[in-house]
This record gives structure tokens, sequence and C-alpha cells, in this order.
């Protein structure tokens, strides 16, 4: 790591490369109008969007990106540090960077004190439309200078560490980004499952088991990049490589059968090794135009190759079964879009989009396949805003095409319309009425329209299903949000319908136990939800957050009900250099695929930071003495089991995490740019 360190610098400072594109007036360009602006102390509500400004205790007692956005408190708003996920009461956001979007390594290597606000757009509009909930991050502008940053993260408590090195310089109008990490992690779990079969003449009952399983996996990656900002056009390129290996060792385990009461095989010894390894070289073009005032063009390519393996050996006594497969796998996604203002608090705006995927996989081992999937889908949207006084209103129809092919079949198309409405009421300089409404549609994962089989246990087939259609997605909301002083709440009630809702499918065929998919199933969601977020000084900060669920799913393998009330509370206290937090999880019921019902127990953290310069160290304390585990049902005709998980990764632990920073020349306060997204894979697993 020293040596990459000092080999970092020395490129830093001897390469003089083009400036991020700064995005940042585009973005702002791309969705304002002329408005009616409603100020609260920390929180501005704006048509489309809350307007976040962060304080200076919860700027500087923040060390990500995620950091920050979770000290913000936006009412309706749910962050999960450890692994990047920001949720909203209708699904998760979409994250950009000066209008950019972003994934987790992008939003992760941010400098709080480089942001300048945040843009939380629970309305979208123009290239934000097609989500549901967009969070757009505006950086400071750039001036000459550099930086190289340091962090490192170690738990207590299981086996992980996570180390990333950033290093940036610029110089007018050029710049130069480099990035670099290493992580590892081994939370080890135990697993108690209970399954049964329902054979045509007899039930077969299963209870495998086991302790301390290895979960290993690591990740290094190198990235870099190249950009130049004109008067009127940006671009940037970035390339990068990385490199995952994850493993599951299970060993010592045992597994026992019996049927009515009689035992058949007691006590066999059960091990499950599995290796899944991918690298990925990737690369990425980025482009603005700006034409005028009101007219500008944005446009992304974005592709990689994934090299991926996958190695799975399942022993049970003398049982045997063994998988592998070797992938190629090509990735290509296109964006452009364009954006006008016109002259009466009215905005158009066009996005085109078109993915491409090729999967070329080599199954061996128990079972030998070749199989190759080509598909593509092109997206298109068309957007409108209008403003008149107080109501606000956006539509956004759109058309998608998917085609796809698997080797030896005929090609299946799906044309299907999109749709996004949105309207907002103005109630008072502190209330505001929402109306959304959502049509959209969603296509089976590449990997469940395999056409191959792999066994995977001396009863269990694992079968895809190419022929399954795609589902019809509605979700209506109506949303109310107030903005006080010291005070911010958001609640609303919603429904969320699903048809060809896909779940797993089981039937008997000769004395095995056959697991495939189908697409016959209707699912229903009703809720409610409320948040409220509260300052009473700078000091103290609070957040409280509560909701309803109801799942309802109908088809032919039979009805299934499940009902939900969770909450969550936040308190963050800043004094000087020091901040504490605690936060707490109420358990809750889920139902995963319309299919598995869920349960978890109570979660929470005790966290403390002390911050001072370009340095920061935070401790976190998770869920100390407590053992909480996640119990899953499935009850099926032919199929049905009760599982119980414990992972140190959701047990008592302890991190701590220590930053450096380290600034030259003129400062700049504006991180660089990364994006890091896992490998897809067409791999039936």
């Amino acid at each position: 790591m020293k040596a990459l360190f000092v080999v970092i610098m020395g490129l830093c400072l001897k390469v003089v490369y083009a400036q991020e594109p700064d995005t940042t007036k585009t973005s702002i360009q791309a969705i304002e109008l002329d408005e009616v602006v409603v100020k609260a102390s920390y929180l501005t509500r704006k048509d489309d969007h809350i307007l976040a400004i962060p304080t200076k205790d919860q700027r500087k007692h923040a060390v990500t990106g995620y950091d920050l956005l979770n000290n913000l408190m936006i009412p309706g708003v749910s962050v999960d540090r450890s692994n990047g996920s920001v949720t909203t009461t209708a699904g998760t956001a979409t994250l950009y960077i000066d209008g950019r979007k972003a994934d987790f390594r992008e939003v992760q290597s941010l400098r709080p004190k480089d942001i300048s606000r945040i843009e939380y757009f629970d309305i979208p509009t123009g290239k934000y439309a097609k989500d549901a909930y967009a969070i757009n991050i505006v950086m400071k502008p750039l001036n000459n200078g550099g930086y190289t940053q340091l962090d490192t993260s170690q738990d207590v408590g299981y086996l992980y560490g996570n180390y990333n090195l950033i290093s940036k310089f610029v110089t007018g109008t050029k710049s130069l980004n480099l990035w670099a990490g290493y992580s590892l992690e081994n939370p080890k779990s135990s697993m108690s499952e209970h399954e049964l079969f329902n054979f045509p003449d007899y039930q077969l009952n299963r209870r495998p088991y086991y302790n301390n399983a290895g979960n290993r996996e690591s990740e290094e990656y190198l990235q870099a990049s190249i950009s130049n900002r004109g008067r009127k056009y940006i671009w940037m390129l970035r390339g990068g490589i990385s490199w995952n290996d994850r493993r599951n060792n299970v060993n010592n385990g045992m597994v026992s059968y019996w049927q009515t009461d009689v035992s058949i095989k007691n006590g066999n010894i059960l091990s499950i090794n599995s290796r899944n390894k991918s690298f990925r070289p990737s690369v990425y073009y980025y482009g603005l135009y700006t034409f005028s005032d009101t007219k500008s063009l944005d446009y992304a390519i974005d592709g990689y190759y994934s090299r991926n393996d996958y190695n799975r050996l399942y022993n049970e006594n003398v049982a045997s079964f063994l998988t592998l497969v070797k992938e190629d796998y090509y990735y290509t996604q296109a964006n452009a879009n364009y954006s006008m203002s016109l002259n009466h608090r009215n905005r158009l705006a066009f996005s085109l989009f078109e993915f491409l995927r090729m999967s070329y996989s080599e199954y061996s081992g128990t079972s030998a396949y070749n199989q190759n999937l080509c598909s593509s889908e092109t997206i298109l949207f068309a957007d409108y805003s209008q403003r008149l006084g107080r109501f606000f209103f956006d539509t956004n129809p759109g058309l998608s095409f998917l085609t796809y092919r698997l080797k030896g079949m005929k090609s299946i198309n799906h044309l299907t319309p999109r749709l996004q409405a949105r309207a907002a009421y103005m109630i008072d300089k502190t209330q505001q009425l929402q109306f959304t409404f959502a049509l959209g549609n969603t296509y089976p994962k590449i990997n469940t329209i395999n056409n191959v089989e792999q066994q995977i246990d001396q009863i269990i087939i694992i079968k895809g299903n190419p022929n399954m259609d795609n589902s019809i997605l509605l979700n209506p909301r109506l949303s109310y949000t107030l903005n006080l002083n010291k005070l911010a709440l958001q609640t609303g009630v919603s429904y969320f319908y699903q048809n060809h809702s896909i779940i797993s499918d089981y039937y008997i065929r000769d004395e095995n136990l056959i697991s495939t998919f189908r697409d016959d199933c209707i699912y229903h969601r009703p809720s409610t939800d409320i948040s409220i977020t509260y300052k009473p000084s700078s000091s103290v900060n609070m957040k409280l957050s509560g909701q309803w669920i109801e799942h309802l799913v109908r088809g032919e393998v039979g009805h299934r009900d499940l009902s939900s009330i969770s909450g969550a509370a936040m308190i963050n206290y800043y004094v000087g250099e020091f901040s504490f937090g605690t936060s707490l999880t109420t358990p809750y019921r889920d139902l995963i695929d319309s299919q598995i019902r869920r349960e978890t127990s109570w979660q929470y953290q005790l966290s403390a930071m002390w911050s001072h310069g370009n340095w920061a160290v935070e401790a976190n304390a998770n869920n100390l003495f407590m053992k909480n585990k996640i119990v899953d049902e499935l009850s099926a005709p032919y199929y049905a089991f009760k599982q119980t998980n414990q992972s140190r990764n959701f047990n008592q632990y302890v991190t701590l995490k220590i930053v450096y920073s380290f600034d030259y020349g003129k400062q700049t306060s504006k991180t660089p740019d990364y994006e890091h997204i896992n490998s897809e894979s067409a791999i039936l697993q």
C-alpha cells in the first residue's frame, strides 16, 4: 500500500489533466422553473425537490457521502451507510453527482466538506423523470490544487477490512483522478433448516444445519479518469479494472432424513464449497454540450467485459454434485438527454436509453450445457412539466422495447408503454400536497431465463424458464409534506400492483424436486407511512419513522397474506470536535420475491466520532449483547421449508474507521467522480 501511495502521488504531481465535468449549472437548469420558494431553517421546499444545505456540524462529523446523507435526516429517506442503500417510502432512490448517475463507490469516496448541497427530488422531472425518487449531490466549484485521501475501516467481531486511496490533481480546466482500493470480509454464519418434500406416495423430511461457515469476499480495484471543461462542452473519459472473489465454505455440517417420524438417514456429513470469481475491465465516457441558457444535451456510454467463473461442490457422505461454469459477459449502456426551457414556466425533455447484454457460458460437472444469451432493451421518454400559480404538474410518457434470444430458440419480444405522472399543490408556505402515478414494466432477471438444468444435491434440480412474460407495475401515491422552523414531516398512503410476478415453482419429476420459475402470480401492496425530523437545536437532531404494509399475493400456487408494522429512530448529538449518535430499528416482517416470509430482529447502533482538521476517527458498536437471526419460511404444494440464519455481520460487532486527507497546492473542493458497479451474470445458481 505504501508503494502504491508513492506511485499515485508521483503521477498526480507530474501529470496535468482536465477538470471533472461540473454539471452543477446544467443540473439546476434542467429542473428549475420560475417558482415559489418556501424556506425552513434547514430545508427548502421547491416545486419538484427539497433543497438541503448541510450544517457545519452535519458536514464536519461525516466522512463519506452516505454519512452526510444520513446526518441530514430528510423525512422519508433512509440511509444504510454500511452497504450504500438509500431508500424512500416508495422504493430505492437513484443517486447522482452533479447531475450524473452515481453508485456506491462514487458516493462513498466523496469528502463531505466538498459537497455544496443536496437536492432530493420527490417529484422528479426532466432527466430525473424516469426515477421514482432521485438525489443529486451538488459539489463545490473547482480550484487549482489537489489532495490525496486514505481511509481504513476495520471490524472487531468478525474479519472485515476496507482500504481506499483517492488522489486528485487539478490545474485550470484540466484534472486527473486516480483510485485504488482493497476490501476483505468473512462474516461466519450458522444455519438450521427443516425442509418438507411432498412426493406422490410419501412425504420426505430433511434437516440440514451447520455452524461457522465461511463467507469470504475480497475485492481489488484500480481506476483513473481524465476530463476537460470548455465554455460550452464538457467531456470525461474513465477506465478501470477490478477483481472480485466470493467463497462460501460449509464444512462439518450435518443432514438428516426421515419419513413420518421414521429415520432413514441420520447424521450424514455435509459440506458445500462454492467460489465465484470475476475479472472486469470497464470504460466510461460522458459528454455535455450547452447550446444556450435554455437548451442542453448530455450523453454517456458505459460498458464492461466480465469474466465470471463459478464453481460449486456439494458433498453428502459419498454423494457429490459438481457445477462448473465459465462465462464471458458483455454489457453496454448508452443514454442521451435533451432538455429545453420554454417561455411560459414550462419545460420539455427527451431521454433515450439503450442496454445491450451478451452472455456466453459453458456448464460442466454433473451436467453439461452450452448457453448463449443476447438481449437488447430500448427505452424512450418524453417529459413535460408546467407551473400554474400554486399548482405544479409533470407528465413523463415512454415506451420500452425488449428483445432477447437464447441459443436454439426464437427471439422473444416485448413492447410495453410506460408513464410517470406527478402533481403538487402548495397549500401555503409550509405545506404541500403531492400525487404521483407510475405505470411501468419489469422483465425476468437474466439468470432466471437461462435454459439449463443443474442438480445441486440428492433431491433438488434447479431449472431456468425462458418463457416468462414481462410484468406490468402500477403505483399511485398520495403524500403530504410539512416544513416548519424546527420540524419537518412527510406522510402518505400508496398502493403497488404487479401482474406476472415471478416466483419459484416446484414440481416432482421421477425422484427429484424440480425448482424453476413461474410468472402467473399477482402481487398487491397497500401501505401507509410517516416520517418526522425534529431539530430542537443545532447540536441535537432527531428522526422518527414508521410504516404499515400489507402484502397480498394471488395466483395458481395459492394465496399469501402478510401484514407488517415497523419503525425506526435516530438521534445525533454534536459537541465541539465530537459527535455521538444512536439508531434503533424494530423487528419487521417482509415478503421476499412475492413468496418467502421473512422475520428480522431488533437492531441498534451506537456511534462516536472525533474530527479535527484533515483527520477523522469513527467507532460504531452494532447490536451489542444481542444474538440476531433471520427466519425465512416458504410453503408450496410440493415443497416447504423453514430456515433460521445467524451471521456475524448483523450480530454484535464493532467497527473502527480512520480517515486522513492531505491537501497540496491550492485547495480543490471537489472530490473526484468514481463509478464502480457489480458485474451482471446470466449464470443459473
